[in-house]
């Protein structure tokens, strides 16, 4: 069955299509969900409550060559909303297994002696991340390792796309200020040496 197929049969409330589709991107939710919750059990609860509001809020989508990114915006939403019953935020502890995109995997290659140089800024950049505000690590998260439109990122949150950039910007900034610093500190050290 193709997707656009299983997409207007899903629509129509067909459950044998909806199944197809659930099959088709079990694991990329899954990842989205285990990306924000680090958490097995919960991961499957936000797939799970994913998919059930995705099947009965199929009618409200109307692109369907962007189902995939649709489901996975939902389940970062589930998810993050279970983070917040539990009161805390965490996020993944190796962000390269979700994204072969990301910033640091893109760089050109390097050679096998300064591969600690590149575990070193992988290191850097997760612990840049990790410091962030859980508001601006949740839009970081959605933009980068989700690869989500500013304008998907607020769909989700129900967020003005001018709040979802300023956000953007901002941890951006501290990002970049982040990693001077570390830089800078790292700089220090290896003049005392």
């Amino acid at each position: 069955m193709k997707l656009l197929t299983a997409i207007k049969r899903s629509k129509n409330k067909d459950s044998n299509a909806f199944q197809v589709l659930f099959e088709l991107f079990y694991s990329d939710v899954y990842k989205t969900s285990y990306f924000i919750t680090q958490d097995f059990s919960l991961a499957e609860d936000a797939t799970q409550e994913a998919f059930c509001k995705a099947f009965q809020k199929l009618d409200t989508l109307r692109e369907f060559n962007k189902f995939g990114s649709w489901i996975k915006t939902i389940a970062a939403r589930c998810a993050i909303d279970i983070m917040r019953k539990r009161q805390h935020f965490t996020v993944v502890e190796d962000f390269a297994q979700f994204s072969q995109d990301n910033y640091v995997n893109s760089l050109p290659q390097l050679l096998p002696e300064n591969e600690l140089e590149k575990n070193e800024l992988k290191s850097c950049i997760k612990r840049a991340i990790y410091d962030l505000n859980p508001i601006y690590r949740q839009v970081i998260v959605m933009k980068y390792f989700l690869n989500l439109t500013s304008q998907e990122i607020a769909d989700a949150l129900d967020l003005p796309v001018g709040t979802v950039k300023s956000r953007l910007f901002r941890a951006l900034n501290q990002l970049k200020i982040s990693l001077q610093d570390e830089n800078n500190s790292l700089g220090k050290e290896e003049s005392l040496q």
